[in-house]
């Protein structure tokens, strides 16, 4: 009887599944690639819009004073990774309070709304862009105010935070 147990015992072994007592014969491997930081710059300074000339608070209507931004975005090593990136901008900055799509200014119901491409680059809101065009889309800068606002003969500023990142 004994001996039968010991049959009994044996062939159950036996009868496992090999794959469950088996080594692994599958593996993964590969290598993580993080996205090189990019800079948005004025060759290599801050970028500065200056209206040159004097705006009459009774002109601004959104188009008239359009000015271009003088920029460039330089992505150190992006070119040599193997990788295609996709990039994308945001405007960082507080949005006027009459007007989404520009920034506040010093000045109460006057903005600036910058344009990307001749469009909108909303605030705080990332717009994809042509990592690979020989030059970077257009940037303009125009002043807008609210309608029927009387604004007074004063400086004003703005200020944001330009961003590009590769994704």
């Amino acid at each position: 009887m004994n001996t039968l147990y010991r049959r009994l015992a044996i062939l159950s072994v036996a009868a496992l599944p090999l794959p469950c007592i088996a080594a692994d014969n599958l593996q993964f491997s590969g290598t993580l690639l993080a996205p090189p930081g990019c800079t948005v710059s004025d060759k290599g300074g801050r970028i500065e819009v200056r209206f040159e000339r004097n705006i009459a608070v009774n002109r601004i209507d959104g188009e008239l004073y359009r000015q271009a931004i003088p920029y460039q975005i330089e992505c150190p090593g992006a070119a040599n990774a193997g990788i295609t990136w996709h990039m994308r901008l945001t405007l960082k900055g507080a949005d006027a309070h009459f007007e989404p799509a520009a920034l506040k200014t010093s000045v109460n119901d006057l903005g600036i709304k910058v344009l990307l491409g001749g469009t909108p680059l909303i605030p705080n809101q990332p717009r994809e862009i042509d990592v690979n065009a020989s030059t970077p889309p257009v940037l303009e800068a125009v002043p807008v105010k609210l309608t029927g606002a009387a604004l007074p003969s004063t400086d004003f500023t703005a200020s944001a935070l330009l961003m590009a990142e590769l994704y």
